[in-house]
């Protein structure tokens, strides 16, 4: 993902890509996680170690019907022992990989399809200094790597006495099946982009009327 650009493209296969290269720590934080980037994450894991990987998600079966995410990303997360964070109405995303953070603006696949690399800029290329206060800020697991990543004694000090923004709690295997259980129940019925449509369809039938 490098670039010296200030504003970028972020498609979720590049950012499974970068993650796949990480030689430090990965964060990820967004309404939901694609197969794509669990899969990447759960592979970094076994080089890294769980511990140097944190994920914040807002982890909700609304959420899942919108297209943020996937319920069987977040379940070989927690089968490889990476720590998943609940973070409840989160929508902006933010990627950090070693040192290199970005926030960028995910899609909701239910509501349009996933631009094509360098189609749209979507990203915003984080500070060294906007990273680490981020990853303090979001969550103790990720302030934790923020500390591990710091480079003096007197970054770690500063980081440490940053305070937790993100209200946050672990996913347990509960929540878990409470919303794979409601997706079941009740899962999508119609096709990514049929909500456009039908608005569109709609507004056609209001300006008929007017007529």
């Amino acid at each position: 993902m490098t670039t010296d650009a200030l504003f970028c493209s972020l498609t979720p296969l590049r950012i499974a890509e970068s993650v796949r290269k990480a030689q430090q720590a990965v964060c990820y934080a967004g309404p939901g996680i694609q197969l794509d980037l669990a899969q990447a994450m759960v592979e970094v894991a076994g080089r890294l170690g769980q511990e140097m990987l944190t994920v914040s998600l807002d982890f909700d079966d609304r959420v899942m019907r919108m297209g943020y995410g996937n319920v069987d990303a977040v379940q070989l997360l927690l089968d490889a022992g990476i720590a998943v964070q609940s973070s409840p109405g989160l929508r902006t995303a933010l990627v950090v990989v070693d040192n290199e953070g970005y926030i960028f603006t995910p899609t909701a696949l239910y509501l349009e399809a996933e631009p094509s690399d360098g189609a749209a800029s979507n990203a915003v290329r984080m500070s060294g200094e906007q990273v680490s206060q981020a990853l303090a800020r979001l969550s103790p697991a990720a302030k934790t790597i923020a500390i591990a990543q710091a480079k003096t004694p007197e970054a770690k000090q500063h980081i440490e006495a940053l305070t937790v923004d993100v209200v946050s709690a672990p996913i347990t295997p509960e929540k878990l099946a409470e919303v794979t259980t409601s997706l079941e129940t009740a899962p999508k019925t119609h096709s990514p982009g049929w909500i456009g449509r039908r608005r569109i369809a709609s507004s056609g039938l209001r300006g008929r009327a007017r007529q």
